[in-house]
């Protein structure tokens, strides 16, 4: 009964967040015809999508673990490449990001290797954090393993395609 009520609670503060996005995209943008018909054809992409997404529990215990993983590993590499090598820190996560897209192609029978990318992108962006907010590695390490416990506790509340 709780994981229910949590997969709904999840599900609607989803929804909230997109209408809040569209709404302060719309308050902004009053006067401009073309923004207010991207905002119905959004919100009607959304009503669509939403009616068709199921909220499926699946349990995934080792899978978390190896998710957290792959964060971390996004985080440090793309922390690494920012902070020791000089580059910028979109850069980092554009190339951190585009290598992990290629894992898929990599192990194709594999049904988590699929969501790989989307986990090592994830601790991308943990580790485009300005070095002058995180001085050192612990930070990081900190940031990308709570990031990675919740976005592994997640993966378990919708069924996604992908996973």
């Amino acid at each position: 009964m709780f994981k229910k009520h949590v997969k709904k609670l999840s599900f609607f503060s989803i929804i909230l967040c997109h209408l809040g996005f569209l709404a302060a995209i719309l308050f902004e943008n009053q006067n401009n015809i073309f923004v207010s018909i991207f905002i119905v054809m959004s919100l009607v992409l959304l009503v669509v999508t939403y009616k068709k997404t199921p909220l499926n529990s699946v349990d995934h215990s080792f899978e978390h673990v190896l998710t957290v993983a792959f964060v971390f590993f996004g985080a440090i590499i793309t922390y690494v490449l920012s902070s020791s090598f000089g580059l910028n820190r979109v850069l980092s996560a554009s190339l951190v990001g585009l290598i992990a897209s290629f894992i898929p192609n990599l192990f194709k029978r594999s049904t988590f290797a699929q969501g790989v990318p989307a986990a090592v992108y994830c601790g991308a962006f943990v580790g485009m954090t300005n070095i002058s907010v995180s001085t050192d590695y612990i930070i990081i390490s900190i940031a990308s393993a709570t990031t990675g416990g919740a976005f592994g506790w997640n993966k378990g509340y919708f069924s996604w395609s992908w996973w």
